[in-house]
C-alpha cells in the first residue's frame, strides 16, 4: 500500500531453507544476486538491479552501521538467526536513505518477540567430506504488561576448508565465527518507545594452501582475523496524533589482522627438484621468506552514525524531514609477523551530513504521490549534493500502478573502498584512486504494474516492474599495472564517461490453499557502459594484446528464481528452490581472456517434521543443496592463480541436517 515498492524475505522461508547467514538468507529474493569475488577467502558483494554492492545500503533494524570494511565481509557475519525478515526497496525512491543507495537498500529486522522462550538449533553439512557445523540459539523474554521484551542471541559456527578440484589450493575457506546479541524493545510511557540493538562477532578465515602452516610460509594466502561491534539504538516520541520525533545513532567497530600474499612459486618441501633453503630463510636479504614474513595488517574502522527526524501529519499529507551525520575512519597498517609496524598505508577519515524532507500525499482514495529531496555534503567534496526524488502509487480496480524516479550519487573515498586485497600469483593487488576522481551521478526511474484478480480471492499475484538507471562519470577499475620503483601490483580507480543500466522483472505469486505456495520470478538486466572500458593490458610487460567491453563483468543478463513450499497439517514440511544464474562475461587475468560463463541450475530440496516433546516442539530438518552440483568448473589454479576468476554459485552439491528445540 505505499508508493516505494517494497519486497520481503519472510522469516519462515529463511528458517525452512536452512541458511547459515544473511548473505544466503537475501538470494531467496527474485532480482538479487550475491556474487563472490575472491578464490582465497570469499568475499561477497549483494547484487540489485544489476548494480554491484558498492551501490547498495544495508541496515540493521532501520540503522546504517555496515562501514566500508564491514561491507566486504559483514554479509556473512550477521547469523540468519538474528533476522526475523528481510526488507527490500530496488533504486532510491526514498529520500530517507543516503544518496549513495542508487541500486536499492536492504533492511534486516529482527523479530520481537510475544512471549517468553526460545530455542537451541544445531545443524551439520557436508561439502566435498567436509564438515560445515553451525549452533545457535535465542533467550526471549517478554514483561508481564507486554512494554517491554529481550532477547539474546548466539551462533558458533565453523568449517574446514574446501578444495574442489585438488590441486591444494582452497575453493571455500577455513572459517571460524562467534556472534553475540541482545536485542531490546520498550516502551516506557504511551506516549514513546525504544530499541536497542548489539552484536559482537569475531571471525577467522584463512584459504590458500598449506593451512597447517603460518600464513608466511605458505605459497599463497589470505587470512582474516577480525573482531566487530555493532550497535543501533533509536528513540521515538509521539507527543500527539499528528506528529512524532525520534533519534537515532549508530556505532560500528572492526578491528582487523590480515595477511595477503606468500612465498609464491617457491619449493617448500625439502629434497624436491627447485627446493633452495635460503628461500624459506627470512633473514637471507632479498628471499621470498623475508618478502612474505612482511605481508600482515592490521585494519581499524569506526564509523559513527546519528539521525534525528520528525513527521508531521496535516489532512491528507504525510511529512518527513530531519538531518543525517556520518562519521568514518579508517587506519590501515602493513606489519611482519610479530606485529611490528612497517608502514602506515592508511589514516584518514570521512565526514558526511545530510538533511531531507519528504511529504506522502494521499491525492485521493487510491492515489498516493510521494515527493522528497535531500542535500548531502561530503568532506570529499568540495561543494553539496542535491539529490530530488519522486514516487506516484494509483489503484486501477484490481491493478496497482507504481512509478518513481530517484538521482543520486558517490563521493570518491579518502581511503580505498578496497580493504579486500585481491592476489594474482601471491603478489598483493592494491587499488589507488586516481588523481582529480569525481562523484559518481545516477538517475534511475522505474515503473511497474501489481494484478491481484479479485476472482482469485487474494491467491494469485503478478508483477512486471521496469528500471533504468543512468550513471555520469562511472567509477570503473584499470586493468593491473606494475610500480616501475618497487614492482609492486596496483590497479587505477578511474571516472568512465558513464554507464546504463536496464531491467526488466516478472513475478507470479500463486498459493491455491493453506497447504500449497508457490512463486516464480525472473529478471532481465542490461548493465553496459557507453564507452568501451580497457579491463586487461599487458602490453607494457611484452604480453597479451589490449581487452575492452562495454559489458559489466559478473552481471548476468538473465537470472530467475522459483520456490514451492508444502506446509501439510500433521507437522510436516516440503521446499523446492530454484536459482538460476544465466551468462555473464569475466576476465581471466592469467589467460588474458574474456570468456562467457554457462548458466547455473541451482536446486535445493528439504523437507521438516515437526514434534512435540514434553509439550515443547522439535523441528527435524534434511535437505540437499545444489542438487546438481552447479558450479564453475574452470577454477584458476596452483600458485599462480588468478583469485579474482571466481563466478556463479558460492557453493557445491551439500547435504544437511538440523535440528532445534524450541522452548
Amino acid at each position: 500500500e505505499a508508493p516505494v515498492r517494497i519486497e520481503l524475505v519472510e522469516g519462515g522461508d529463511i528458517t525452512r531453507r536452512g541458511v547459515r547467514d544473511f548473505s544466503q538468507a537475501v538470494e531467496l529474493m527474485n532480482g538479487v544476486r550475491v556474487e563472490s569475488n575472491c578464490q582465497n577467502c570469499n568475499t561477497t558483494e549483494v547484487q540489485l538491479l544489476g548494480l554491484p554492492g558498492a551501490y547498495n545500503q544495508i541496515l540493521f533494524d532501520g540503522v546504517p552501521v555496515w562501514s566500508v570494511l564491514g561491507g566486504v565481509y559483514g554479509l556473512e557475519q550477521i547469523p540468519a538467526g538474528f533476522v526475523d525478515r528481510i526488507e527490500v526497496v530496488k533504486g532510491g525512491s526514498s529520500a530517507l536513505y543516503g544518496a549513495g543507495a542508487v541500486g536499492g537498500v536492504l533492511n534486516l529486522i529482527p523479530a520481537r518477540p510475544r512471549r517468553a522462550g526460545g530455542f537451541v538449533t544445531a545443524g551439520f553439512e557436508t561439502q566435498e567430506g567436509q564438515p560445515f557445523w553451525l549452533a545457535e540459539s535465542r533467550l526471549d523474554g517478554v514483561a508481564g504488561s507486554g512494554n517491554w521484551a529481550v532477547s539474546a542471541v548466539g551462533q558458533a559456527a565453523e568449517n574446514e576448508a574446501v578444495d574442489f578440484d585438488g590441486d591444494g589450493f582452497s575453493e571455500i575457506t577455513e572459517r571460524r565465527r562467534r556472534v553475540a546479541g541482545l536485542q531490546l524493545w520498550g516502551e516506557p510511557s504511551a506516549a514513546a518507545a525504544v530499541t536497542l540493538n548489539y552484536q559482537y562477532w569475531e571471525e577467522s578465515r584463512r584459504g590458500g594452501n598449506q593451512l597447517e602452516q603460518p600464513e608466511w610460509l605458505a605459497n599463497v594466502a589470505e587470512s582474516l582475523d577480525t573482531v566487530g561491534h555493532r550497535l543501533g539504538a533509536r528513540w521515538v516520541q509521539t507527543p500527539g496524533p499528528d506528529w512524532s520525533w525520534q533519534a537515532t545513532y549508530g556505532l560500528s567497530h572492526i578491528t582487523r589482522d590480515s595477511f595477503y600474499g606468500g612465498l609464491g612459486d617457491v619449493e617448500t618441501e625439502p629434497g624436491a627438484a627447485g627446493f633452495v633453503a635460503a628461500e624459506l630463510d627470512p633473514t637471507v636479504p632479498g628471499s621470498a621468506a623475508e618478502t612474505s614474513l612482511n605481508q600482515y595488517g592490521w585494519t581499524r574502522n569506526p564509523l559513527h552514525f546519528g539521525e534525528v527526524r520528525a513527521r508531521r501529519t496535516w489532512t491528507s499529507h504525510d511529512v518527513v524531514f530531519g538531518v543525517q551525520r556520518q562519521e568514518e575512519a579508517v587506519r590501515d597498517e602493513n606489519r611482519d609477523a610479530a606485529g611490528r609496524r612497517n608502514a602506515v598505508l592508511l589514516d584518514s577519515e570521512r565526514r558526511e551530513t545530510g538533511v531531507f524532507v519528504q511529504d506522502l500525499w494521499t491525492v485521493a482514495p487510491g492515489r498516493e504521490l510521494l515527493v522528497g529531496a535531500r542535500y548531502d555534503r561530503t568532506s570529499t567534496l568540495d561543494d553539496g549534493v542535491l539529490s530530488p526524488r519522486a514516487a506516484w502509487r494509483q489503484e486501477l480496480g484490481a491493478v496497482v500502478w507504481r512509478a518513481s524516479v530517484a538521482t543520486g550519487f558517490r563521493a570518491p573515498e579518502v581511503f580505498s573502498e578496497d580493504l579486500h586485497i585481491e592476489t594474482l600469483g601471491a603478489e598483493p593487488v592494491a587499488v589507488r584512486s586516481a588523481a582529480g576522481l569525481r562523484e559518481e551521478r545516477a538517475l534511475t526511474w522505474s515503473t511497474g504494474l501489481e494484478w491481484r484478480p479479485a476472482a482469485a480471492g487474494d491467491r494469485l499475484a503478478v508483477e512486471v516492474v521496469a528500471s533504468h538507471t543512468d550513471l555520469r562519470d562511472a567509477f570503473v577499475l584499470g586493468p593491473v599495472e606494475t610500480e616501475a620503483a618497487t614492482g609492486e601490483l596496483f590497479r587505477v580507480r578511474e571516472n568512465a564517461e558513464g554507464s546504463t543500466v536496464t531491467a526488466w522483472e516478472a513475478l507470479v505469486a500463486w498459493q491455491p490453499n493453506r497447504a500449497w505456495r508457490s512463486e516464480l520470478g525472473l529478471t532481465w538486466t542490461q548493465a553496459r557502459f557507453d564507452e568501451p572500458q580497457v579491463v586487461f593490458d599487458d602490453t607494457a610487460e611484452g604480453g597479451a594484446p589490449v581487452l575492452s567491453t562495454r559489458r559489466y563483468l559478473k552481471s548476468p543478463t538473465v537470472t530467475a528464481t522459483g520456490q514451492m513450499v508444502w506446509a501439510a497439517g500433521a507437522g510436516w514440511e516440503a521446499f523446492a528452490a530454484l536459482k538460476v544464474t544465466g551468462p555473464m562475461e569475466v576476465l581471466s587475468q592469467s589467460a588474458a581472456e574474456l570468456r562467457r560463463t554457462p548458466t547455473f541450475w541451482v536446486l535445493d530440496l528439504g523437507v521438516t517434521r515437526h514434534f512435540d516433546w514434553g509439550g515443547r516442539h522439535v523441528g527435524v530438518s534434511v535437505g540437499v543443496g545444489n542438487v546438481f552440483d552447479e558450479r564453475q568448473r574452470d577454477l584458476e589454479q596452483g600458485v599462480e592463480r588468478d583469485s579474482d576468476y571466481v563466478y556463479g554459485p558460492r557453493f557445491g552439491r551439500a547435504g544437511q541436517v538440523r535440528i532445534t528445540y524450541h522452548f
